[in-house]
């Protein structure tokens, strides 16, 4: 259960990626909102430093410390992998926008579990 929330995790943050990628990448496609743009910017940042606690508390909880919470990094990264497999383009963005909110939220579901 707690990898399966790394790896959504890792697909929310590798999908915000893709969006800035491309936003940086072709002129015009941007967000016309300023607030929901700068959400979608500090979405990546913010995404891994919700990584961090949730492997920590991950590698904390259970009995083989360091090798949970390098499985776990390894799950965001198996996530963010999949993110590049599977794009919805319309979805994307409203993932981008969203994604610091719901990192959060499955950081405090990942608490929870452990």
């Amino acid at each position: 259960m707690v990898y399966f929330l790394g790896i959504l995790m890792g697909y929310f943050i590798g999908t915000n990626s893709l969006v800035e990628k491309q936003a940086k990448r072709f002129v015009g496609c941007h967000y016309s909102n300023k607030t929901v743009g700068l959400m979608s910017e500090l979405g990546v940042f913010g995404g891994w430093l919700c990584i961090l606690p949730a492997a920590y508390f991950v590698s904390s909880d259970y009995g083989n410390g360091f090798l949970e919470g390098l499985y776990f990094i390894l799950a965001v990264f198996g996530g963010a992998f999949v993110s590049g497999l599977l794009q919805i383009p319309g979805v994307n963005y409203l993932f981008s926008a969203l994604t610091i909110f719901i990192n959060i939220g499955l950081v405090i579901a990942i608490y929870s579990v452990t």
